[in-house]
């Protein structure tokens, strides 16, 4: 957590690629955790060409509920 906070310090503008799956999801969840709540910066989804419904429903959701921007 601290090294997340130093490194959005150092970098303020900074965003995090997000490939929704387990270790970039696992890393949203520690920057929710780290700000709080709330990122301060862009999350990028990247779209692996890998079309599942199910992926982009996940992605929407969450995305919604944790305020992404």
């Amino acid at each position: 957590i601290y090294i997340i906070r130093e490194a959005y310090r150092q970098f303020p503008r900074i965003a995090m690629l997000w490939s929704i799956g387990k270790d970039s999801t696992t890393l949203v969840w520690l920057l929710r955790k780290a700000f709080f709540g709330t990122i301060p910066f862009p999350i990028i989804h990247i779209d692996t060409s890998f079309k599942f419904k199910d992926i982009y429903r996940f992605r929407n959701q969450y995305s919604r509920e944790w305020g992404l921007h």
